[in-house]
């Protein structure tokens, strides 16, 4: 279940993201943010405890833990999502090799953030995280949170997110 940081949180970016067009920008343009961090992290490599391990990886299972922390439930399926996303990030960066994965961070990464301000532009009101940086960590919890409470898995977050009695 959600802790009261997370709800408080949450509220706070939902309260920014009702537009319908809004809430799509932001369904593409926030995996994309993601994956280009984890895409640009996969050249990074670090050794906990002996081992070789990419910067992707670290991040991700640190996010992963932070995401659970803040809600079981939602955090679960994020590090679900993660898993493969990480996996493909590492791959891309193998086949591309340095100078052409850090081209690709950079498309991708300032297209998803292009996404992200079209979708405020639609919405008439500026991201939320120019009042609160976590907010980046919020956004993608807030899709895991938007399509459980549309499909009527977690009632329990529709009034948080200002989406009233949701019933499948």
């Amino acid at each position: 279940m959600a802790n009261d940081f997370f709800r408080r949180q949450l509220a706070s970016y939902a309260a920014v993201h009702r537009s319908g067009r809004n809430k799509a920008t932001h369904f593409v343009g926030i995996p994309i943010i993601v994956f280009s961090i984890l895409l640009i992290l996969a050249l990074a490599r670090v050794h906990p405890a002996g081992r070789e391990v990419s910067l992707a990886l670290v991040v991700a299972v640190v996010a992963a833990l932070g995401w659970i922390a803040l809600d079981f439930g939602v955090g679960a399926i994020m590090a679900l999502i993660l898993l493969p996303t990480w996996y493909a990030a590492e791959a891309l960066a193998a086949v591309l090799g340095p100078s052409s994965t850090w081209v690709a961070f950079a498309v991708l990464f300032v297209g998803g953030w292009v996404l992200q301000f079209v979708g405020h532009h639609f919405e008439g009101r500026r991201p939320a995280l120019v009042d609160n940086i976590f907010q980046a960590f919020i956004g993608p919890m807030f899709l895991v949170a938007e399509t459980l409470v549309a499909s009527g898995y977690r009632a329990d977050l529709a009034t948080t997110m200002g989406e009233g009695d949701i019933r499948v």
